[in-house]
């Protein structure tokens, strides 16, 4: 179970992904061919459907207040609609989303970025990548408010 900030967000997303149907995520990454696996930071070769999650830092403010980025990497068949389909679900489930509690961490507002394609891997399938922002808050014991 994550106990850090950025790792509850990472492992909440994947769930929030799974409960709404886009995939599926298991923490120990054992998936079948036919499923849309959801992994955490890596792209392994398997299964063709799958979605990455990896975090990074946008802005921590001098007070409380952060936006962490969530870039979502989508893989999919040959046919490029496949994974546009799949960042269409995956934005229709997170833009502009509300006070959502994440990995219990409650995000204020989480949007869409940017999107971009990054064309076939060696394999012929279609790659995208989205990124998400997601403002929080995250003290510490050295930030005041």
């Amino acid at each position: 179970m994550p106990v850090g900030h950025t790792s509850s967000i990472l492992d909440g997303l994947a769930e929030l992904l799974d409960s709404a149907g886009l995939g599926v995520y298991r923490p120990a990454g054992v998936y079948a061919d036919d499923e849309t696996a959801i992994f955490l930071h890596r792209m392994p070769e398997g299964p063709d459907r799958a979605y990455a999650i990896t975090p990074y830092p946008v802005e921590d403010t001098g007070q409380t207040d952060v936006t962490d980025g969530l870039q979502i990497r989508m893989r999919a068949g040959p046919d490029p609609r496949e994974v546009l389909d799949m960042a269409d679900a995956v934005r229709d489930l997170l833009h502009m989303r509300e006070n959502t509690l994440v990995g219990g961490v409650r995000l204020s507002l989480i949007w869409r970025q940017s999107q971009a394609p990054m064309g076939q891997d060696e394999h012929g399938r279609e790659e995208l990548t989205s990124n998400y922002y997601a403002r929080s808050n995250r003290p510490g014991p050295h930030v005041y408010e």
